[in-house]
């Protein structure tokens, strides 16, 4: 073999392997999913990440009338109408609320990737370490407080 088919050989190699190094350096997308039910209350949280870091999460939680204290989906509607406007009023965040015979489902999806971090920190379904959500959010963090609180992982 020539001198300059080895170095184009030996060129070709190299740039195979930086190609083969930095597809397995991509982060993988996942989407975990955790549940807990409490006092009537079922709480379902999906996480969408890139390796560590959240990018997308929703939040299913189905309301009993009765944890709230109310009777008829109208009086739900009083008392939660006001706290659904003030999410939706934030970028990145959509809370809609679906009203039941019994029970009212509240939905919320925050996208990390273009949140408003100052503002959504006011948010009591935030997780961020440290209280910075300009860091992002952890997917380990996330999960390993969860399951402390009660979450079940669902494979």
């Amino acid at each position: 073999m020539k001198k300059w088919e080895k170095g184009l050989l030996s060129v070709a190699v190299a740039v195979g392997l930086i190609i083969l190094t930095a597809c397995s350096l991509v982060a993988k997308e996942q989407k975990v999913r955790l549940e807990k039910e409490e006092n009537g209350v079922k709480i379902i949280l999906t996480y969408y990440a890139k390796g560590d870091k959240v990018m997308k999460q929703t939040s299913e939680n189905i309301i009993p009338y009765s944890e709230i204290g109310v009777k008829t989906a109208d009086e739900a509607k009083e008392q939660l109408e006001e706290v659904a406007k003030s999410y939706n009023k934030l970028k990145g965040v959509r809370d809609q609320l679906v009203y039941g015979e019994d029970s009212v489902t509240e939905k919320v999806v925050v996208d990390y990737r273009v949140v408003d971090k100052v503002n959504a920190m006011k948010l009591t379904a935030m997780m961020a370490d440290d209280g910075n959500l300009s860091k992002g959010v952890s997917l380990k963090s996330s999960i390993k407080l969860l399951k402390e609180q009660g979450f079940k992982e669902e494979k």
